[in-house]
């Protein structure tokens, strides 16, 4: 037999690692519903659970490397997700990427944090209203650095959660009830931190009660993996992010490059 002919490339047109933390019961879902059949995610855990506070999610540093390892060793991956909003503001999306690449050395890393902020940019928007699930200083931390990146943050809705296993019971109806009860005269679009939070389903409502953008963690993160891979997003019901009128404009922009 020859060894030759009868081997393939493997699955998956492109390869998407995820590390997602240990108690995370909402990001692998969403990302499932979210990306395209070519594009193949492989899932490993990084160890969370307890107090979701800067400090524990800080404790986290100097396991990235050992969750990295534990993605799949026999692919060459694309890109790498590093699936928690507040642990990459609380570790520095820097460290993070380091990291990574030092056993992903080819791949791209990606966060909640940088994904909402370029997406947030594609949209045109500064001025954000934010819901967040968690207690005061944490949410405090993430406003203040995405006001550090140049976004004012406007109005904000904490849900003052400290214990990690209640953020993914949260349900969409109330995640629907806190960023439509935000003043939006003034507001752009409106931020749902966390990656284990179950925002994606009520972004659509979102949008239509306030009449501006709604991104949330995940939905910024598959944003930009599609964006990253040249990949056509068009999804209906998951807000404008991604559209097909983001879509059109991003065609419009490359079509400009080649011009």
């Amino acid at each position: 037999m020859d060894i030759q002919q009868i081997l393939g490339s493997g699955p998956g047109t492109y390869r998407i690692g995820v590390i997602a933390l240990a108690n995370d019961q909402v990001i692998e879902r969403d990302l499932s519903r979210l990306l395209p059949e070519e594009v193949l995610t492989y899932t490993t855990r990084i160890a969370f659970g307890g107090r979701c506070t800067l400090a524990d999610l800080a404790q986290m540093a100097p396991i990235v490397s050992d969750a990295a390892r534990l993605l799949n060793p026999e692919v060459e991956l694309d890109a790498v997700v590093f699936g928690c909003t507040s642990g990459t503001l609380a570790i520095g999306p820097g460290k993070i990427k380091a990291s990574v690449q030092g056993i992903c050395p080819t791949a791209q890393v990606i966060n909640p944090v940088d994904a909402a902020c370029s997406a947030f940019e594609r949209l045109g928007v500064k001025r954000l209203n934010l819901v967040t699930p968690y207690e005061p200083e944490l949410a405090g931390h993430v406003a203040e650095a995405f006001a550090l990146r140049g976004f004012e943050i406007l109005h904000r809705f904490d849900f003052g959660l400290e214990d990690s296993s209640d953020i993914s019971r949260v349900k969409p109806e109330a995640i629907l009830a806190a960023a439509t009860s935000l003043p939006d005269s003034d507001a752009e679009a409106t931020f749902i931190s966390c990656t284990d939070f179950q925002s994606l389903t009520v972004l659509q409502e979102i949008e239509e009660i306030t009449g501006h953008p709604a991104i949330s963690s995940n939905q910024a993160v598959v944003w930009s993996v599609l964006d990253m891979l040249g990949l056509d997003g068009n999804l209906t019901g998951f807000g404008r992010l991604l559209g097909p009128a983001i879509q059109q404009e991003t065609d419009k922009q490359q079509h400009g490059a080649f011009q």
